[in-house]
């Protein structure tokens, strides 16, 4: 290596001072190049913090929570009494905390307090700020018992449209002959899987009272375009005690294939009889009467008459055309009468009776307008009209006066 060392140039050589030198200012002149115009004393912080940018770029965040999807808050929540029950009414579980359709629920855990009730005080409103809700709701939590789970199926058989309608039977406070002094306040929760629970529902509270008995002797008169209700008064309270305590009565109406009543067609003060207008022809209906306390709502029923059952097949003919004359006119007869005005008109008939004969036979139907004209009337021949509704009912016969 030596000796090769030695052959070579002195100015080719890789180790000669020209070639340093020229290294030198190639790298003094990219060093301008990239000068950035800042003081040497601001460039070394730019510097390390681009280092310290570009070793971050690289660093792992914690992973967030996943979101937990649980069922929305039940919500509005209502009570009232129906009878020997109180009925918790809410809507069915369908959608989650974010708004989205629910699925996997797993069950509706209902839950009642029960507490003394002073005289005179009424069950408290939900608490309308969060503070004072958390409060409530936590002391609610501390004093309730579950009182039901209901799990899908048994939703099925509460639910009635969209709401689930949980009756709480009130026969154990009835036979400690509580009614009246206890309050009883209801919260609902909904479970989606196994643990994922919603809010508490809005508390909903209610002082049971002692109703009145059932009405008694419940008939019903079938009139054209009414039904014509009566009955009788309860004769004692719920609990047997009397006498009763009735001041006002609900009607309730159904179809004959309906599965259950609706609210009441009618609430009657102070009187045991209604007239139904609404009831139609040719229907087949269900009615019942529950007696009230008062008339203020919530209405605080006793249990419901026997059920009536009333068939309004219209069996009513028409009223007789009025002002019938007969016109003898030129061999003919002209026959005037005035309009039937019946909501279910259908037509008029007339009869024609010749000399000699024993019956009335049809001379025409089916006529709209009030006069029609017999071009073959032998003498001594008698006329009468007669008014036929939709159902086919005809009314009596109108005749010529003798």
């Amino acid at each position: 290596m030596r000796r090769l060392l030695k052959q070579l140039p002195i100015e080719g050589n890789l180790f000669s001072s020209d070639r340093f030198q020229g290294r030198a200012e190639r790298a003094a002149k990219r060093s301008r190049t990239l000068d950035t115009g800042l003081p040497r004393r601001t460039r070394l912080p730019i510097i390390w913090l681009s280092v310290a940018l570009l070793a971050g770029c690289g660093k792992k965040l914690d992973p967030l929570p996943p979101i937990l999807v649980v069922p929305a808050r039940p919500e509005p929540l209502a009570v009232f009494q129906d009878g020997s029950d109180v009925v918790v009414r809410f809507p069915l579980p369908s959608r989650t905390a974010q708004g989205d359709p629910l699925t996997a629920l797993r069950k509706v855990t209902i839950y009642r307090e029960l507490q003394a009730a002073r005289e005179g005080v009424r069950p408290a409103p939900p608490a309308p700020g969060a503070a004072d809700r958390e409060r409530q709701e936590k002391e609610f939590r501390a004093r309730a018992s579950v009182l039901a789970e209901l799990a899908p199926a048994d939703l099925d058989e509460w639910t009635v449209g969209g709401d689930v309608l949980f009756r709480d039977s009130l026969l154990p406070i009835y036979k400690e002959r509580r009614l009246g002094q206890v309050l009883l306040r209801y919260g609902v929760t909904a479970t989606r899987e196994r643990k994922l629970v919603s809010d508490l529902s809005p508390i909903a509270g209610i002082i049971p009272v002692l109703p009145p008995g059932r009405p008694l002797f419940l008939r019903a008169v079938v009139e054209e375009n009414r039904v014509c209700l009566d009955w009788l008064p309860p004769e004692e309270m719920l609990d047997g005690t009397r006498p009763a305590r009735a001041k006002a009565y609900a009607v309730y109406r159904k179809g004959a294939g309906d599965e259950w009543y609706e609210d009441p067609v009618a609430l009657v003060k102070d009187e045991t009889s209604y007239a139904d207008p609404a009831a139609r022809p040719d229907r087949r209906y269900l009615y019942t009467v529950r007696a009230a306390l008062s008339d203020e709502k919530p209405l605080l029923l006793g249990p419901a008459a026997d059920e009536i059952l009333v068939d309004t097949t219209d069996v009513f003919p028409p009223p007789a055309p009025g002002g019938f004359l007969v016109l003898r006119e030129g061999g003919g007869a002209r026959l005037v009468w005035n309009p039937v005005l019946v909501l279910d008109f259908a037509a008029y008939r007339v009869y024609r009776k010749e000399p000699g004969a024993a019956a009335w036979a049809v001379a025409a139907d089916g006529l709209k307008e009030t006069a029609w004209f017999d071009a073959v009337s032998p003498p001594e021949t008698r006329y009468a009209v007669t008014a036929v509704d939709r159902s086919g009912n005809e009314s009596a016969r109108a005749e010529e006066p003798k």
